[in-house]
């Protein structure tokens, strides 16, 4: 119950602050900088607001690459991806640091037991994390449903191609149609956005300084984004000896799979587990290092 009462105190403290909305709409805008279309004629890449400004409808309509969904779930290739450490801490660490500059968090730690106050702290950060992703990307699908073309106004065969290629990947499809895959979408967007957050939770367990808090997971990221990219390079360099055993730990420990978790298809518990670990290991940290405190975090 105290852990209720401190997620939705905190919880009502994110959504009344125009740091949340100000992720939301700074989502909204990175989604448009996805690669959306590949033009493999002139080795060309168009993100959607590319598409937009380039190809007519006419155009889209001659290709399924271009519709609605197809443009939907190609959001994980753009600059999001880069910056989604900061849009998902920005809800709530800013205010965490500021309660810590004012020494206001002991009145709120003071109510309920360390562990309960750093559970809290964490499941907060998850949330608001995840519903600034989930409520930028949702204005975002509204958007493209309606500057895109539905996949029903496509020829016949283009229909087929497009959804035989969507079963192969996930065989629900063909019972449960388009918005069982948007909800996946939905659903991973969320959590994309909630484990981006702890990052920057477990920076404010040891400093007050709201702009490195911010900023150190955002470096921590590209590194990491960085060595995946030469790690995968370095795989493919003998295109004749490629070692598959490799290429599986690389797809597992690669920095974004959440935010397209569904797509490994039956290989998926891999990534489940390696992330629910990660997330294991960030509570735990996170929890001993506020329980060691004995100034409650200030």
């Amino acid at each position: 119950m105290k852990n209720l009462r401190l997620i939705k105190v905190n919880l009502s403290k994110v959504l009344t602050c125009v740091g949340f909305y100000a992720c939301v709409l700074l989502t909204l805008i990175l989604c448009f900088t996805a690669q959306a279309y590949q033009d493999v004629f002139e080795n060309k890449n168009y993100s959607v607001i590319g598409v937009l400004s380039e190809f007519t409808r006419e155009e889209m309509l001659t290709d399924s690459q271009f519709s609605a969904y197809q443009i939907l779930s190609c959001i994980s290739s753009g600059w999001l991806s880069m910056f989604i450490p900061i849009v998902a801490a920005f809800p709530l660490m800013p205010l965490i640091c500021d309660e810590r500059e004012s020494k206001s968090m002991r009145y709120s730690a003071f109510r309920s037991t360390k562990f309960s106050f750093s559970t809290g702290n964490f499941l907060t950060a998850m949330i608001s994390g995840g519903l600034a992703v989930l409520c930028g990307f949702v204005l975002f699908a509204v958007m493209v449903y309606m500057l895109f073309p539905n996949i029903n106004e496509y020829p016949p065969e283009l229909i087929e191609s497009a959804e035989w290629w969507i079963s192969g990947t996930y065989p629900l499809f063909e019972k449960y149609g388009y918005p069982y895959m948007i909800a996946l979408d939905f659903l991973e967007m969320f959590l994309y956005g909630a484990l981006s957050a702890t990052p920057a939770l477990i920076m404010t367990a040891f400093m007050k300084n709201k702009y490195l808090v911010l900023c150190i997971p955002f470096f921590l990221k590209y590194s990491a984004m960085q060595l995946h990219t030469g790690l995968l390079r370095n795989a493919y360099q003998d295109i004749e000896n490629i070692n598959e055993n490799y290429l599986e730990i690389l797809s597992v420990i690669e920095p974004d799979a959440i935010g397209n978790i569904f797509f490994y298809g039956e290989t998926m518990w891999r990534n489940w587990l390696f992330n629910a670990v990660l997330l294991f290991l960030a509570f735990v940290l996170y929890t001993v290092m506020m329980n060691r405190r004995v100034d409650f975090g200030e």
